[in-house]
């Protein structure tokens, strides 16, 4: 099964200037829950790579890149949709945009992070809401001043 996870704003944004606008460690810690589940296998752009800084401990880091020399703790993948074709285990996208816009249409769920406000990104999370449909709704809530919601969406059938 592959699923991407991401926190969006209003807009579907992700990312302003190459770094995420806001700063939830609820949601944070909601990301190291959910992507040590399901064989805890993560698929990164190599920009996002660079922006985290360091392999994601307790899961298999895979990260789309040109080069061909993997960094320790890293797994490289010079094509996605090999990649994602081949693959029979779980896998979870982790971002940035153009690897999300890449691997959508192979999505079976998405697990969002609906951030309340509109922070003028950049980035965006690729349009989804006619391929999938709510599965599962979490409360509002708050943190630094930030209204969130956690939903989890399935593909259509």
């Amino acid at each position: 099964m592959i699923r991407l996870i991401a926190a969006i704003d209003q807009a579907r944004g992700i990312a302003k200037a190459g770094q995420q606008p806001w700063h939830i460690p609820a949601d944070e810690q909601y990301f190291r829950e959910q992507t040590t589940k399901f064989g805890a296998r993560v698929l990164m752009g190599r920009k996002t790579y660079e922006v985290i800084g360091r392999v994601l401990p307790l899961r298999t880091n895979y990260v789309l890149t040109h080069s061909r020399r993997a960094g320790p703790g890293i797994i490289a993948v010079s094509d996605v949709d090999a990649f994602l074709h081949t693959e029979s285990e779980d896998i979870w996208v982790i971002g940035g945009a153009e690897v999300y816009r890449q691997t959508i249409a192979l999505a079976d769920e998405l697990y969002l992070t609906l951030v309340q406000s509109d922070f003028a990104c950049d980035q965006f999370f690729p349009p989804y809401e006619s391929q999938f449909e709510l599965i599962s709704k979490g409360p509002v809530q708050k943190e630094d001043g930030l209204g969130f919601v956690y939903a989890i969406y399935r593909r259509q059938l």
